[in-house]
Order: structure tokens, then sequence, then C-alpha cells
């Protein structure tokens, strides 16, 4: 049975997280004159609202769903 529950906890990890997400650690973040959001995952660039900006710090670790 422990076996059973360890199986599935594992299977739950490995599919929470699909091609078109992007997880990792928040290195920056920043917006543009035109009001649009960003933050960086792992050095790359990310459109986000603002709810998400303002709860995301640098050292944070995020995921974006697309």
């Amino acid at each position: 049975m422990k076996t059973i529950i360890i199986s599935v906890l594992i299977g739950l990890a490995l599919s929470s997280c699909t091609p078109e997400d992007q997880c990792g650690t928040v290195t920056g973040w920043g917006s543009d004159r035109y009001g649009n959001y960003t933050i960086d995952i792992d050095g790359t660039t990310h459109d986000v609202d603002a709810y998400t900006w303002l709860k995301l710090e640098i050292g944070d670790v995020a995921c974006i769903e697309y």
C-alpha cells in the first residue's frame, strides 16, 4: 500500500508541469512605459498581470502557465 501511495505522488509531481509552463527562480522584474509587467524566470522574460508581478519577489520559485 505504501508503494502505491508513493507511486501516485510521484506521478502527480511529474505531471504537474506541462511543456508550455516555465518554472524556475525569479531573477528580475520590471515594467515598461506601456504599463506591461514582466518577470524574468531564469533569465527569460515573461509578461504577467499586475497581481502576479506584485506577489513575486526576486529569488522566489515560480511557474508561469500558458
